[in-house]
This record gives structure tokens, sequence and C-alpha cells, in this order.
């Protein structure tokens, strides 16, 4: 499955994934010695919690062998890493693919995570440095579920620092009280599944890159805000988390582990079940707000929204990908609604985007620069919606290719079909609702 992520200038494009852009969207490594230097300052920042955290003894014995990692990276790193680095010279590149595959097994997650809950306990969750640490070592192991439960950690320490802000605490017309409570609501939520899912992952791969790169993204997004964001930003927070989470529920039920286990797909449905909830009577209104804002742009919209939820309530056989494709459609209308090849073409010339980005191979303007054009002057929430549009219709490519398959809607079939088009009227609410002033 194609997962991309919309960068400053990578013409990523909305849509179905082609050779180029699949392999445009991949990330680029920054060099081995920039990897090595991370497995030594993440194995320092947790070596030194650790440190803090327990009795002087166990620190002494390093049991945890973080200490004696970074003692034997440190020796290895030359001078003039950047040359020797692109040279090669001392076999940095097999030393650094060597310590990811050897410094944490798939066997020994579960005494990993043990660690990490451990020391949640005795360091706790507001070090925003160990959260950090912790979620580029998950990384580094490839455990791709741990570290988007450590990435969702992250998160939650940032909103938490920005709920008690001036934002929120100063009298302003800025933040509501209604508002503080959605964003509280659903960091909570996301920590709460993927917790969950890290607990039962086991290194398994109930995640993929799908939900876990938006998720990261999301994180520097929200960590740029500041200690008083704008209401816009505020409102950008809310929404394209929410679209995150749907990207995570999705992702999760679409799991070939799930997908080969009927009792693990009703437990996941469930817990996604737990996720989008209690968001129903939020959503309610965002759809009628949509309702309003759309009738100015193109009127069926809505109707693709709402015909997607009536499958939902059908249930048929094939429920998840029909919700899907009303999902993508509605997407689909609204941005070349808004944003018609004659305008997009007359600023493309001056937008200073690259040219790689502009047309699909069909020779098409690309959702990417619609996207774009609508949020112009506003360039970190059009890379981010960029990015959740991009791996919703990743997720709904899937989605499709398996429905061919099912015969019957599964709990896990109804609960994907809410996720993406939760995750739809999200980015529709991004685009066209949230007001930019």
């Amino acid at each position: 499955m194609a997962v991309f992520v919309a960068g400053d200038d990578d013409g990523a494009e909305c849509g179905t994934p082609t050779a180029e852009n699949e392999a445009a969207a991949k990330p680029v490594p920054s060099g081995v010695a920039d990897a090595v230097a991370k497995i030594i300052d993440s194995s320092r920042i947790y070596s030194d919690s650790y440190k803090s955290a327990i009795s002087p003894l166990l620190a002494q014995e390093d049991l945890l062998g973080w200490g004696k990692i970074a003692a034997g990276l440190k020796t290895t790193l030359p001078p003039s890493s950047a040359f020797l680095a692109q040279e090669d010279l001392l076999g940095l590149g097999k030393l650094a693919d060597d310590a990811r595959k050897t410094m944490l097994p798939s066997s020994s997650i579960i005494a990993f995570m043990a660690s990490l809950r451990s020391m949640d306990q005795l360091t706790g969750r507001r070090n925003a440095q160990y959260l950090q640490a912790t979620t580029a070592l998950s990384a580094l192991v490839d455990a791709t579920t741990v570290s988007a439960w450590r990435t969702s950690l992250q998160i939650e320490n940032v909103l938490g620092e920005i709920l008690k802000g001036p934002a929120f605490t100063l009298p302003s017309m800025v933040a509501t009280e209604d508002l503080r409570k959605a964003l509280g609501g659903f960091i909570h939520r996301q920590v709460y599944l993927t917790d969950w899912l890290a607990q039962i992952d086991t290194g398994r791969g109930l995640l993929s890159k799908a939900s876990s790169r938006p998720l990261s993204q999301y994180q520097k997004y929200v960590s740029g805000l500041g200690d008083s964001p704008s209401r816009f930003k505020l409102d950008s927070s809310l929404h394209t988390g929410l679209g995150v989470n749907g990207l995570l529920g999705a992702d999760a039920l679409s799991s070939p582990v799930v997908l080969e286990d009927a009792d693990l797909e009703a437990e996941v449905a469930d817990r996604v079940e737990d996720l989008l909830t209690p968001q129903q009577a939020g959503r309610l209104d965002v759809l009628e707000d949509l309702r309003r804002v759309m009738a100015h742009v193109d009127g069926k919209v809505v109707e693709m929204l709402e015909g997607g939820w009536h499958v939902v309530r059908q249930a048929p056989p094939a429920a998840a990908e029909m919700a899907a494709q009303c999902a993508v459609e509605a997407i689909d209308r609204a941005i070349r609604a808004a944003a018609p090849d004659e305008e997009v073409e007359q600023w493309l010339p001056t937008s200073g985007r690259p040219g790689k980005e502009w047309r699909s191979e069909n020779g098409r303007l690309t959702r990417a620069v619609r996207i774009r054009y609508i949020m112009r002057g506003y360039k970190d929430e059009a890379k981010m919606t960029c990015t959740v549009a991009d791996n919703l219709i990743a997720l709904q490519s899937q989605v499709t290719s398996r429905a061919q398959a099912i015969k019957h809607a599964s709990a896990g079939d109804l609960q994907m079909a809410r996720c993406l088009l939760s995750t739809a009227e999200n980015v529709l609410t991004m685009l066209f609702v949230v007001p930019r002033t």
C-alpha cells in the first residue's frame, strides 16, 4: 500500500499513486552518520531518564545497556561525519543497519514495552525530551505501533500545555470551553487506542505507515503551535487530529493480522467505536456546517457523504468499499469545484510549487495543487490536510481491493467505513468551514 507524506516541495498527489509519485513520497535517509547520531542521542536521553528515576546501583550497572551502546557508537563517529558518511569509509552503513535490526529484535518488544511503562511511571509522561527519545527508539527498532503510541503521548503532552496556556486561561475570544473539551477529548481517545494497540501488537504490525506517518507529521504540526496559538490554529489542530484518528482506526482494521482473526477484528472494532462515538454529536454539527458552505460550492458533496452514512446503516456486504468511494468522491467533487482548472492554471506559475507536482500522469491537475490553491497562504495547514487526504485515498484503495472477497459486512467493515467517512468530513471542514481570519 502506498503511503504519502505531503512535503513542502515533494509533489505528493492526493489520488491513485503512480510509480513516480509513490517513489517520490518515500522518505529519503538524511545520512548514515545522522542515523548513528540519532541512536546515540536517543539512547543517552533514555539512559539519563532511567538513571534519574531509579537507584544509583541499577544505573551504575546499566542493566538496559543503553550507556554501552552510546559509548561504543561515539567512538566510531569521525570528526567530519558528513564526509565519512558519504564515503562510508568506516562502514557506518552496516553499523547503523545492524544496530537497527539487533538493538531490539521483535521477540523483545514485549520487554521493551514493559520497560517503557515502568519508566512512564517513574519519569512521568510530562517529560517532553524523554517522550521524544522513546519515540525515536521505537522507530529505530521498527516497532511502528509502539512508535505511534509514543507519538500520541508527545501530542498529548504538547496539547496539554496549550490547554493550560494563555489561549484558554486568559479572558479572550480565541478559545472556548467546548473547544478545550474537544481537543482534550480527541487526544485522550487517541492515546487510549494506540496504547491498547501497542499492548497487543507484540511485533505483529497492527499499524502501518498509512497512519503512523500522518500521526508523526501531526505531532510536528502541533509542536510548532507555540504557547498561545490563534483560533484558526486551534481549529486546524482539532480537525486534522480527528482526521488522523480516523486513519488510525481504518489502518488498524485493515491490518492483515486483524483481517485473519475474526475475534481480534471484533475487539479492534469495539475499540475503534470507542474512538469515534464520542465525537458523533460534533460530527452532526460539522455536517450541517458543510451543508451550508457546500451549497455555494457543490451541493452534491454533502449528498455523497450522507449516502456513505446511509450505507453504514444498511450494512451491505461491501459497506466499507461503498462508503470509502463516497468519501473520496466527496473530496474530489469539492476541490474540483472550489479550484477550477482555469484558476489553478493562472496561479501555478507564481505559486512556487515545483512543476512535478502540477499534473498527474494523465495530464490532469493533481489533488495536491488544488488543495494548496484552496488553502494558499496557509502552508503548514495545507501540507497537513494533503497528508491526511492522501493516506485516506491510499486506505480506500486497499479497501476496494479487499471488497471483492467480502460476502457480508462485519463489525470491522462498518467501523472502517465510519473511519473513512469521518476523515473525509474533517478534511472538507479544514478546506471549507474553519475560518482563516
